[in-house]
């Protein structure tokens, strides 16, 4: 029988290491014009960039096709060399993130755009597609306003019956309808960091392959029977297992967030940035760097020293 929950013991003890390390936790600059819009930009033309990077936030390496590359101002890899190609075409052409744009664009164009010297962005059919429909979207229903957007959402994560929030109103759009809601808390993130959002209600972590990896070897859940050997033998799991797995990991970095005090964008930085730079995929962990290497399964017990589930065929993460 396969049984997956939060490993409470766990999550009390990362809770104490978050608690004793809190002016040590790693976090984003959002003002970093490498990647991010200048401070004081235009805000529709902001809010368009990070919409329109958002959406195609995914998967940007695959196994034996790293997606990194190295100009002059150093190396970039994955999600920071998306980014950083995507300001480059921002701060050359503006309004390529226009939603008249972007509802015609080309997949020939998205792949100018993201990549760079063979290095190739993967899926640019799929990514074209999702451009094409949050421009077209973006034109039909918000009259070209991500702006209006924001608004419409009155400061909300999460509406009501009465009234939308901010997942609600994004779902419409194919590259946000994830029902973990990666991409939405992900946007949410970048939108309450640069000012654009004040959230009455609580952000949730953006669960992607750092931070699944990283609550499966510290063991913030448990997870046994057939689904623990797809995870261990590296076998992809179906579309429902993962929609399961990622709702249960996102469930335990909430409680982390709940009990520590800490709030969860905050965490969301600190454990994405730890996955990347410490807690390695494939390669040996940097776990003398670790701020939960006294509270890890993993380090205890090599057996639970996994990757990330498998799940290839999604745009979610």
């Amino acid at each position: 029988m396969d049984l997956i929950g939060l490993n409470s013991a766990v999550i009390e003890d990362v809770t104490k290491a978050l608690k004793g390390n809190l002016y040590t936790l790693s976090n984003l600059d959002v003002y970093d014009t490498r990647f991010y819009p200048p401070r004081n930009d235009d805000p529709e033309r902001v809010l368009r960039y990070f919409m329109t990077m958002v959406a195609i936030d995914h998967r940007v390496s695959r196994p034996g096709k790293p997606y990194y590359f190295c100009f002059d101002d150093g190396c970039y890899s994955g999600a920071d060399l998306l980014y950083r190609l995507g300001m480059m075409r921002y701060l050359d052409d503006a309004d390529f993130f226009s939603p008249d744009r972007l509802s015609r664009i080309s997949v020939s164009e998205v792949l100018r755009t993201f990549s760079v010297d063979g290095t190739s962005l993967p899926d640019p059919e799929v990514r074209t597609m999702l451009l094409r429909d949050l421009g077209l979207k973006l034109v039909k229903l918000y009259g070209s306003s991500v702006s209006s957007i924001i608004e419409s959402s009155n400061n909300r994560i999460r509406g009501s019956l009465s009234s939308a929030g901010l997942a609600e109103n994004l779902r419409v759009f194919r590259a946000y309808e994830d029902p973990v809601d990666k991409k939405t808390m992900l946007l949410a993130k970048f939108l309450t960091a640069r000012g654009f959002l004040n959230p009455l209600d609580e952000i949730d972590v953006a669960v992607d392959n750092h931070l699944v990896r990283i609550a499966y070897r510290l063991g913030l859940v448990f997870v046994s029977g057939s689904l623990w050997r797809k995870i261990k033998d590296g076998i992809e799991v179906s579309y429902e297992e993962d929609i399961l797995l990622r709702l249960v990991i996102r469930a335990a970095y909430k409680q982390l967030a709940i009990k520590s005090g800490i709030k969860s964008a905050i965490i969301d930085d600190h454990f994405w940035i730890t996955g990347r730079g410490i807690c390695l995929r494939d390669r040996q962990p940097l776990c003398h760097k670790c701020m939960f290497n006294i509270c890890c399964r993993a380090r205890e017990h090599p057996i639970f020293m996994v990757n990330e589930h498998i799940y290839y065929d999604t745009w979610y993460y």
